[in-house]
Order: C-alpha cells, then structure tokens, then sequence
C-alpha cells in the first residue's frame, strides 16, 4: 500500500483528493494526512512516512516550496496540485515527482502511481546516496566517530576513513584511507551493525565497502576496484542494488 498525505489551504481541494483516491484507488493509495499548511505538513509528514506528498503551491501562510526548507530527510515523493500552470517551470526546478492541475484528473493519478511503482526502488536509493552527499558536504569538518574493539580495548576511528572491511572467520579486518590495517575481534556482521552509516555497503558476504572510497566497477568482471587500488568482489545478488546506487544510466 502505498502512503500520501494530502497539503491544502482550501478545505474542497483536499476533499476533493482525497475522495478521488478513495474512489480509484482504494486498496493501492492510502491518505494518511489532510494537512492545510507546511507547518501542519511537516508534523504529519514525520508522524507518518508517506511515500507520496500531494503539495498545493499558492497557499497564503506559506507557499509548498517551503516544505523543502523544512524536512532535511526529503525520502518521499512530491506531486505538486494547483490551478495555476505558470509554476510548472519552479515545480521541476524543485526535483517534483510529478505536477497535477486541479482538478485533478484520475487518469493522470494512475499515470504517476504506475511511475512510482516501477522506479521507486531506484529512486529510494539514489535519493538516500544523494542525501548522504549532500550531508557530508555541509558537515565535512564534523567527525563521524565509531568505536571498534581489539583484543585490548577499543580504537575510535573517524567512519569516513575506513575503505572496506573484510571479514577473517570470527575476527574482521578495517582498512584505512591512510594504510593502516585495525584488527577487530567481531565479525563482519556485527562490524556492519557498528558501521550504520547509508554510504557502508555489503557488496559480498566478506567485504563491506564505503562507497566514497569506490573508484571502478568492472560490469564484465564483477569486481569493484577502491581509491587504494583494492580489487573487491561483487555477489551477483548484490549487482543491481550497486548499480542502482549510482543511477540506471550506468545499468
């Protein structure tokens, strides 16, 4: 089932919406919000996780691109609704999901389902690398600490410093951008729960990788080669959730 929330001033519109959801598609959208400002949006939107925002515009407190300012963790989709077409241009600019003219058609909702559908996988994993980007560029002065314990206590690395970690029966070991090698007495499972970090990926079922750190894939040979010039192994079953990381133009 996939979940939206509806964001509208005009107490109708949102009526409206919501009862052509109900009525077209019930069983496959759920409305989890009627909402009549940003504000009353942002709340909700954190309450409930929806996949899809239905955003008006022209609202007069504060107009729907403010949502943007206000959620730092943008992992649903926005479809703007209103009754001016002059902002389409502003909308796309806005990375829009997709742009409805009141009313709304139901033709054009099972358009936008039928897109969501097949590109939401996609979709949730380039906005979620996109994001970890985007984080790490405004706080590239803050440390990302982590603790790893050896056999005598513990070492407290920075986690964007650690290139890949290769797993070494019950024990694991941590290579580090400046060529140090950390022995850590827990298994690469639980060094993967200690590095809960989006840009850690487990490409194989003994490496977990950085993904900042990546330097090539080789499509025909399966393997990922890193900044240090290892040469990893990709588990087939791991090969379209990598390469969907980076987009499906590299498909």
């Amino acid at each position: 089932m996939i979940k939206c929330i509806i964001i509208d001033d005009e107490s109708n519109c949102r009526e409206d919406l919501r009862m052509t959801i109900e009525r077209h598609f019930k069983g496959r959208l759920l409305v989890v919000g009627l909402c009549e400002s940003v504000e009353e949006g942002v709340t909700r939107i954190n309450a409930t996780l929806p996949d899809i925002v239905f955003l008006d515009i022209n609202m007069p407190r504060e107009d729907g691109f403010k949502l943007f300012e206000k959620i730092d963790d943008l992992n649903f989709e926005v479809v703007f609704t209103t009754a001016y077409p002059e902002y389409a241009i502003r909308a796309i600019k806005n990375a829009a999901f997709d742009y409805l003219i009141k009313p709304v058609d139901p033709k054009e909702i099972e358009q936008l389902l039928i897109r969501f559908e097949q590109n939401s996988l996609h979709n949730s994993t380039n906005k979620k690398f996109n994001l970890l980007l985007s984080q790490l560029s405004k706080s590239s002065d803050q440390n990302v600490l982590v603790s790893l314990p050896d056999k005598n206590g513990f070492k407290v690395v920075d986690a964007r410093e650690i290139v890949y970690c290769n797993a070494d029966i019950n024990y694991s070991k941590i290579f580090l951008s400046d060529g140090k090698c950390i022995h850590v007495t827990k298994t690469l499972g639980v060094v993967e729960k200690i590095l809960d970090f989006p840009f850690f990926f487990r490409c194989h079922k003994s490496y977990l990788v950085n993904i900042n750190h990546i330097e090539y894939y080789s499509k025909a040979d399966r393997f990922i080669r890193m900044k240090n010039g290892e040469q990893i192994d990709l588990a087939d079953r791991r090969v379209e959730e990598f390469i969907n990381i980076f987009g499906s133009r590299n498909k």
